[in-house]
Order: C-alpha cells, then sequence, then structure tokens
C-alpha cells in the first residue's frame, strides 16, 4: 500500500478476527492500519477447530493454501478405561463430513492458532499491509465524520491519527470495548479450572484424541508428537502457576490422573490458566467504532465456535464497510451489522455452555453426543433470514419468520442462507472449463445467478444491473445441463450445471429463478423478477 495514502480504517487486534477483516478490505481496495499490542506473533495452538464455513471463508480469500500446509483431519476421539488409562474404553468420531457437492470444504480440520495467524499475515503483505506488533491503542474520540485513535509504541512514540472508522479485534481483555463503554454481559465460572499448553509427548501415537476420565486430553496436532493438553486443576496435586513453571511436577502429575506413567514429557512449548468467561456485548458498534471476535464475545471452547465465530463477524462487517467507504452504500447499512451478528452470537453462548455443562458435569461417560462437532456447529446453516436487508420473494412470511440463527430447524433454501456450493459446472465461456460456483463468486462485489437459459430473462437482469454503480455486481448464468447458451450475450461467465447440482442444491420455488450472492457468501436476494432485484440493491446501494 502507497505509504501516501492515509488509511481509511484502525483495526485494533491483530488475531484471526483483525487480520481476516483487514484482508477483506484490502482486497475491497480500502487502505488500512492494524496494530498489535504484543511485541511479536502470538505462539501456542489456542483454537484449533476450523469448521467448514470458516474453510469456505479462507478459501475465497486465498488463504486457506497457506493455512492447510500446518494442518490435519480431526481425529477419533479414544478414552480409556480408568484407573489404568491403558485399555481403551470407546473410540468415536467427532465429526460428520457435510455434503461435498455444496460445500468445497466438508470436513473439520485443525489447524493451531499461530499458523492461521501466519497464514493470514502471508496473504495480508500481497496487498502492501503488514501488523505494527508492539503499538496499543491508548485513546479514541469520535464524531459524527470520523474517529481521532491515539497510539502509543514500546519505545514510548505517541501518535494521534484520524480514521473513518476504527475496529476493535483486540481479545476479551481488550481496549476497544472499555474505551467505548459498551457493557460485557454474561458470567466467569471460577470453579472450572483448567491448565492449557502445547507439550511434546513421547509414549502416544498421534491418532486419536485422547481422554482419561475427562480430566487429561490430548489432541495431536499436524506436527508428530506435539499435543494440545488440556488438564482439569481440580484433579492435581498442585495449581497452574506451580504446575506452568514446573515441568516435573506436571509430568508426575499427568501420570497420577492417567495411570500412564509411560507418557515422556519432552518439552513444554506454551502453557496457559483457562477459566470459563461467557459473556457478550449488548452491541457491536457506537458511532463510527466496532468490535468483532473475542472482543465482542468471549465463550467456552467447547463446540469450536469462538475463532470461527469470530472470524465470520469480520467477513458479515468487512463488505459493508468497504462499500460506505467507496460512497456506494448508505451508512444505515452498517447498522446491519449488529442487527445480523448478534442474534447467532446469542445461539453461539447458549450452544457452546450446553456443551460446556455436560463436559464438566459428565453424568453418563459412555454418552458421547458431547463430543458431536458435526451438524450445526459447522456452522453452515448460519444465516441471516430475518435481515432487513435481505428480500425473499419465496415466502411471504420472511420478515415473520422464527429466528433460528444456527438454521437447526431449515429444510429449504432462504434469502439470507449461506450460498450452497456447486461442482461440476461447464464453463460455456472459456473453453468447456470445469468449475465450482464457489470458484465465480467475488469477496468485492454482488455475484447475480441468473437460473436461466432464456436470453430475454438474463438481458432484462442485466438491464437492471446497469442502473447500479460499475463494478458493485457481476451476473452469471446458470443454464441446465443440455441447454442450449449461444443467445445468451453481455456474460462473460454462463455455467451449464451438467450434473444438475446448481439446480437441486437451490431449488427454488414460486418462480424465483434469481439469486444474488452477497460479499460475504450469502443470499442477499431470492427473487423472480428485476423489479425484487431491484428492491433489493436499492436498500445496498446509493
Amino acid at each position: 500500500m502507497d505509504p501516501n495514502i492515509e488509511p481509511k480504517i484502525l483495526i485494533v487486534g491483530a488475531g484471526p478476527s483483525g487480520l481476516l477483516l483487514a484482508l477483506t478490505l484490502r482486497r475491497n481496495g480500502i487502505p488500512v492500519r492494524i496494530i498489535e499490542k504484543l511485541p511479536a506473533p502470538s505462539i501456542g495452538q489456542r483454537g484449533p477447530g476450523i469448521m467448514p464455513r470458516t474453510q469456505e471463508i479462507f478459501r475465497a480469500l486465498g488463504v486457506l493454501d497457506g493455512a492447510l500446509k500446518h494442518a490435519r483431519s480431526m481425529p477419533q476421539m479414544r478414552s480409556y478405561i480408568m484407573p489404568e488409562g491403558v485399555l481403551p474404553l470407546k473410540t468415536f468420531s467427532m465429526h460428520a463430513p457435510a455434503d461435498p457437492t455444496t460445500c468445497p470444504c466438508p470436513s473439520l480440520i485443525v489447524i493451531g492458532q499461530n499458523h492461521v495467524e501466519d497464514a493470514l499475515r502471508a496473504v495480508l503483505r500481497q496487498y502492501s499491509c503488514d501488523v505494527e506488533f508492539g503499538t496499543e491503542l491508548v485513546s479514541l474520540a469520535q464524531d459524527g465524520e470520523g474517529v481521532n485513535a491515539t497510539t502509543t509504541k514500546q519505545n514510548g512514540q505517541q501518535e494521534t491519527q484520524r480514521f473513518d472508522f476504527l475496529v476493535g479485534t483486540d481479545g476479551g481483555r481488550g481496549v476497544v470495548r472499555k474505551l467505548l463503554g459498551l457493557t460485557f454481559l454474561g458470567e466467569s465460572r471460577p470453579s472450572v479450572n483448567w491448565l492449557l499448553a502445547d507439550v511434546v509427548m513421547e509414549g502416544i501415537v498421534g491418532d486419536y484424541w485422547h481422554t482419561w476420565g475427562n480430566s487429561v486430553f490430548l489432541r495431536p496436532t499436524a506436527t508428530p508428537g506435539l499435543f494440545g493438553l488440556i488438564l482439569d486443576l481440580s484433579k492435581a496435586d498442585h495449581d497452574s502457576d506451580h504446575l506452568m513453571k514446573d515441568h516435573i511436577s506436571l509430568q508426575k502429575t499427568i501420570w497420577n490422573i492417567t495411570g500412564r506413567t509411560d507418557l515422556k514429557l519432552v518439552k513444554v512449548v506454551w502453557t496457559s490458566k483457562w477459566t470459563p468467561n461467557i459473556r457478550m456485548v449488548d452491541q457491536f458498534s457506537a458511532g463510527r467504532c466496532f468490535v468483532a471476535g473475542d472482543a465482542a464475545h468471549v465463550q467456552s471452547p467447547t463446540g469450536g465456535q469462538g475463532l470461527n465465530s469470530g472470524v465470520q463477524d469480520s467477513f458479515n462487517l468487512a463488505w459493508k464497510l468497504a462499500l460506505v467507504l467507496r460512497g456506494l452504500a448508505p451508512m444505515a447499512l452498517l447498522d446491519t451489522y449488529n442487527e445480523e451478528r448478534l442474534p447467532v452470537i446469542q445461539t453461539m453462548l447458549a450452544k457452546t455452555t450446553e456443551l460446556l455443562n455436560a463436559t464438566v458435569d459428565v453424568q453418563n461417560s459412555e454418552d458421547t453426543s458431547r463430543w458431536n462437532r458435526g451438524g450445526p456447529l459447522s456452522m453452515l446453516s448460519i444465516n441471516y433470514r430475518w435481515s432487513s436487508i435481505v428480500v425473499d420473494e419465496q415466502h411471504e412470511d420472511t420478515k415473520n419468520i422464527a429466528r433460528d440463527p444456527y438454521g437447526t430447524e431449515f429444510r429449504d433454501l432462504r434469502a439470507g442462507d449461506r450460498a450452497p456450493d456447486a461442482p461440476e459446472l461447464k464453463d460455456l465461456v472459456n473453453g468447456g472449463q470445469a468449475k465450482r460456483l464457489f470458484d465465480v463468486l467475488d469477496v468485492s462485489r454482488h455475484t447475480v445467478l441468473v437460473f436461466s437459459a432464456s436470453p430475454e430473462r438474463y438481458s432484462a437482469v442485466l438491464e437492471t444491473l446497469s442502473r447500479f454503480p460499475q463494478g458493485t455486481t457481476r451476473c452469471v448464468a446458470i443454464v441446465p445441463s443440455g441447454a442450449s447458451a449461444v443467445d445468451i450475450h453481455g456474460s462473460d461467465i454462463i455455467l451449464e450445471d451438467t450434473q444438475k447440482h446448481a439446480y437441486s442444491s437451490y431449488g427454488f420455488k414460486m418462480g424465483c429463478d434469481i439469486a444474488v450472492v452477497r460479499p460475504d457468501g450469502v443470499l442477499g436476494a431470492v427473487v423472480r423478477s428485476s423489479v425484487g432485484l431491484e428492491q433489493y440493491f436499492r436498500q445496498i446501494l446509493v
């Protein structure tokens, strides 16, 4: 990024949420500044479970390939008969893959948060943006036109700079939420104490996620011999401070709880103490300032929703900020960030807390349902059906539909849902090249899908879209298998649905054959005519 170009947005905090926000904004041509209080990148696996929906977002931003170099599939979980801790009690899967025809990344994978951040920073540098480590926000003041932010570096150098917007992604203990005076409602559970660590361990294979009596867990990583350790401190003879410093005591504690004296603790890479803190803000913004990720909500790691939810906060917010900053959308569009994400996070906290309760207060050790990380926890059915900016002409009750942010009861596809993928599409313009539908979606503009081989239908859509600013939309024709598309003009993308995957996945009713996919991969509109199409874009674009 040209150093002479003033950044429009200050992002405070360079964890996954902040990095993904910065990258999505840069992909939209928005200059940003991203700062991080820590002097260097953090170490440690931390929240390693990357859900299918988050993988799709990484794929769209060109991050997934880099992250996969340090990833592994989610292993089966194996529990042991106690107190000897040697013979397996039960071995079971934690995640059933999603349908690969609608999802290019159907399985939950394990990647350490440090590697996720490395991959995000690497791609972000391609867009001339680097994290300023050792830089802290100390104060902010905003008015109707912008935000004055004062930062300080480790050498004491202080600077005040003006931005159009500021986003806090600085974690549960971050400063942005406090400076904005946002409430952080919820509860803490000091009675639950866990030691978290990354350890090199010998004497155990890395083929399974091992658990002993719900008190010691060893989760394998993509690095041979390296495990994520979770230890229930209520079962230990020493407190967390002692175990974090005295690794001989930590080794003996593992032996005592598991009964496995063959386990050899070779190295401790990183340690931390964790106590459940279940909280969220009552609103995700104040004026021109926003919060996302752990700055807006902290939750139990049970369910693997935390990092994933933060990433999805940022992906929801980024395209809206970009349109507003480019003068293409009204400020009111930013209100929908809070409108859409607040119910999702409320539901997420309820789900992860329910899993925490089932994990801590085990009534039946044979019941493995508390370890299920598939279904709604894959996050593929998270939706915004109630959003004020979605338009759905298939259902008259769209605006009154009961909220189900995780889509646990859904059977049909509606506006506000995640747009499904579809494989085996034939590009009729570019030599019959095979594509997935996700290959033609764009993080910097809306993609309008026309499910028709009618030239007149397509022309009518193009005429409607021509009334909106250039570069904000892209039109794609999806024709049925075997249909002729020689008379469709004005598009560089015409896809033949050779195996009927796209038509089957979308399955629209009531004469609807036009779908608008937002830059964040959500169906903004499902309509039957140019009237509905214009209704959608008139509330998004100025």
